[in-house]
């Protein structure tokens, strides 16, 4: 594989995002594992068609035998999943979707895309859940805020927040709510049972403390969003794993005992914590760019992908590591868990390796998006663990 000689800068700008039995605390440090790694860029054919790139591919999953790539246009004036080959790397098609009629969806901003095995796959926009076939045949909707499911609902002063995830069995939505407009830490959890359509929810006092680096955005007094308020989500049989960028350490959060523990970590290249002081609240647009600028200094924990190859999870950390001129130059840091969440390792990586929004485990190598004049390209990169 050849080296990358150069990527793109990534612009950072996060938008918003337990009652429990007992709780426990334990830290772990790094074994005497070491990380190695290959890295190499490739491109996809978009062929006749260009593929929409303009919210960097967030909005995307890929399918569950790792052949395809599935991208939502998301806010296009022509919505649409795009399917990329991830074989042959070349779009193969576009799904067309419609806010009318019998296979509408109500708004062209998704925020997720869940690829099921038998190749239908989910659309959400925070607020409804769709379930279409290859076809683009609307199968079912299930709205959070007025659904049908058994179980109570949540009190009126509540809603369904916008951090979610399905879990790998494709049977239930595990999310956060929070108040209606989204100010504050989210207050707990909720849970969609798709399978049995059930519906329950559970307070978590504890996000309010993981949420505290928390900084809203108002315009004309109206919140707009927020800073280092994204939690991170990934479900593991009947534990809700949590973790929230601004710090080293991960919740578990049991569906089944109602409990809750957690890891703190170390790491001798990054901060174990947002340190600095900012303000709670900001009231104009100016401000709030100028803010931005100055977070990406911050430390940035990134979610938790699983290599099955390995039987490990990988996670990327950036931290800004100095300044030249008036650019931002970050060190990016991968670091190695065991199935029981231990860190075995951690690896500094090029200073030519920019971590971006989107990026996906396939046959052992982290994929991640790159923009190259308009076109879609996939950097790779293939992390070994070995031991001394």
């Amino acid at each position: 594989m050849n080296k990358i000689k150069l990527l793109t800068p990534i612009i950072l700008a996060v938008l918003a995002s337990c009652s429990s039995k007992e709780s426990s605390e334990s830290s772990s440090t790094t074994s005497s594992g070491k990380i190695s790694y290959e890295l190499d860029t490739v491109m996809v054919d978009a062929g006749d068609e260009i593929i929409y790139i303009n919210r960097n591919l967030t909005t995307s999953d890929i399918s569950a035998d790792e052949k395809y790539f599935y991208n939502f246009k998301t806010g296009s004036n022509e919505p649409g999943l795009e399917i990329i080959d991830l074989e042959n790397l070349k779009l193969e098609r576009v799904i067309p979707m419609s806010m009318d009629g019998p296979n509408a969806i109500r708004s062209p901003y998704m925020s997720d895309v869940y690829s099921l095995p038998d190749g239908r796959f989910y659309l959400s926009d925070s607020y409804e859940l769709y379930l279409f076939d290859q076809e683009g045949t609307k199968l079912s909707s299930l709205t959070f805020a007025n659904h049908e499911f058994e179980g109570e609902n949540l009190p009126e002063e509540f809603r369904i927040g916008l951090d979610q995830v399905l879990d790998r069995e494709n049977k239930r939505v595990l999310t956060l709510y929070a108040d209606q407009k989204l100010e504050k830490a989210p207050l707990g959890i909720a849970v969609f049972d798709l399978e049995k359509e059930q519906f329950s929810y559970k307070p978590m006092p504890a996000l309010k403390e993981m949420e505290k680096y928390r900084i809203n955005f108002y315009i004309d007094g109206n919140p707009m969003g927020a800073m280092f308020s994204n939690f991170e989500l990934m479900p593991k049989n009947d534990t809700l794993i949590l973790s929230n960028s601004g710090s080293n350490e991960l919740f578990f959060y049991n569906l089944k005992t109602d409990s809750l523990s957690s890891k703190a970590y170390s790491s001798q290249y990054t901060s174990f914590e947002i340190t600095r002081t900012f303000p709670e609240r900001v009231d104009s647009e100016p401000e709030y760019r100028d803010l931005v600028k100055e977070t990406q200094k911050n430390v940035r924990y990134g979610p938790l992908i699983f290599d099955e190859k390995q039987e490990v999870y990988w996670r990327f950390t950036k931290e800004m590591d100095r300044m030249k001129g008036d650019t931002i130059v970050h060190k990016t840091v991968l670091t190695a868990f065991d199935q029981n969440f231990d860190q075995l390792s951690e690896a500094l990586l090029p200073e030519e390796y920019v971590l971006t929004y989107k990026f996906f485990m396939r046959d052992g190598m982290i994929y991640s998006f790159l923009n190259i004049d308009d076109e879609v390209a996939f950097v790779r990169l293939k992390p070994t663990l070995s031991y001394e």
